[in-house]
């Protein structure tokens, strides 16, 4: 809420190219999993071990198969948003030029649009009557497996591309005479290419960690049976353990992109203490400074 409040106030004017509409909308998603599915989880959990059986009962299964369904929903629109950061921020890097035309509002607003429309849709074919059992071995082999399969692709292109980038600076820097240096490196520390792309790398990475133990205990409950009592127990422990790891991905989504970037905490400091004037003097200098780095940025 404090990064979705900080964004919308924006008092440095810095959050206005069309990838922050992906960072709202996976905010989002990831405060509607905060709210709404985890609380049900909990819930149901809470009720079965009260009454020491796996299943409580009314009402708790029913907010068991809500929370279900709404998690298939911002779970999956939240990999997509991430995988779109990766691929935004690779055009931004690798081909500049080409980014500013593909990625604009519209696309990712057309990206977010589609996202939530398509597997909003998706859930609701329950009450068409295809059964729960096959439209979750859908999603596993349509939706969570090849999604979790291009966000690596896309995370080592990233680096890749990423590893280049630095190199490419490093070189450009080593070129220039020592007055020219002085005058690049403070400007290169406000360029925000770097710090971002290390923010959508930490995302993509914990999002692989986090969600790799879910798909493999998914599919040893699809394609494995449970011979016994005691094997049945153990799998449902390792689903529950994975299932936490995918909320510890929604909590930390947030706190990896508000701290990773200065100009978020400088942002939200200036939001609490309401420095309107500061506010104003600061995106003044930043704005500066930003067309100055994109100056170098185009001779580069």
């Amino acid at each position: 809420m404090l990064l979705l409040l900080t964004i919308s106030k924006d008092p440095l004017k810095c959050f206005r190219a069309p990838a922050t509409y992906l960072i709202i909308a996976l905010a989002l998603v990831d405060l509607a999993t905060g709210l709404l599915v985890e609380p049900f989880f909990v819930m149901y959990r809470v009720a079965s071990y009260m009454q020491w059986s796996p299943t409580p009962g009314e009402p708790y299964n029913s907010l068991s198969q809500i929370a279900t369904w709404i998690s298939t929903v911002v779970l999956n629109t939240s990999f997509l948003f991430v995988l779109g950061l990766i691929w935004s921020q690779f055009l931004a890097i690798t081909y500049p030029r080409h980014h500013h035309a593909v990625v604009t509002t519209r696309t990712i607003f057309g990206f977010v649009g589609f996202s939530l429309v398509y597997f909003t849709g998706f859930a609701l074919l329950q009450f068409a009557g295809v059964s729960t059992f096959t439209l979750l071995q859908v999603d596993l082999h349509l939706h969570a497996t090849p999604i979790t399969i291009l966000l690596i692709i896309g995370c080592g292109t990233l680096l890749k591309s990423f590893h280049r980038y630095a190199t490419a600076s490093r070189e450009f820097v080593a070129a220039r005479s020592q007055e020219d240096r002085d005058k690049i490196r403070p400007l290169s520390k406000q360029i925000n290419e770097r710090q971002f792309t290390i923010v959508i790398l930490l995302l993509s990475g914990i999002l692989i960690l986090c969600t790799l133990p879910h798909i493999i205990t998914v599919h040893i409950i699809f394609y494995k049976k449970q011979e016994t009592q005691q094997e049945s127990l153990d799998l449902w422990a390792a689903t529950t353990l994975a299932d936490e790891m995918m909320f510890l991905k929604v909590a930390l989504d947030a706190f990896i992109y508000a701290w990773r970037l200065k100009k978020y905490r400088r942002s939200l400091k200036l939001v609490i203490t309401c420095q309107t004037h500061q506010a104003e003097s600061v995106a003044l200098e930043m704005t500066t400074v930003t067309n100055n780095a994109q100056s170098l940025s185009r001779c580069h």
